[in-house]
C-alpha cells in the first residue's frame, strides 16, 4: 500500500500514516473530516483534507482534497 501512496508523492503517504495513527489513538473520529499536513526532511509541503479511519479499516479513509503537494519535475 506504501508504494501505492508514494505515486502520489511521499507527503501524501505521511499524512495517511498520520490520520490513521491519530484515529487508531482515538485522538480523531471517523465521522469528522481533518486537515493533515506532512513532508519529507525538507518540511510540511503537503495538505490534505480527508475523513479518517483506523488501520484496521484503512477501506474506510477517504480524501477530500489535495491542497497542495510538491510538484513533480523530470530532471534534465
Amino acid at each position: 500500500m506504501g508504494d501505492i501512496l508514494r505515486c502520489f508523492g511521499q507527503g501524501i503517504q505521511v499524512c495517511i500514516e498520520i490520520a490513521m495513527m491519530a484515529a487508531d489513538a482515538g485522538l480523531v473520529t471517523s465521522d469528522a473530516e481533518c486537515v493533515v499536513i506532512a513532508g519529507t526532511g525538507h518540511g510540511a509541503d503537503t495538505a490534505v483534507i480527508l475523513t479518517p479511519a483506523p488501520s484496521t479499516r484503512l477501506e474506510d479513509l477517504t480524501v477530500h482534497e489535495i491542497l497542495c503537494k510538491p510538484a513533480l519535475r523530470a530532471e534534465s
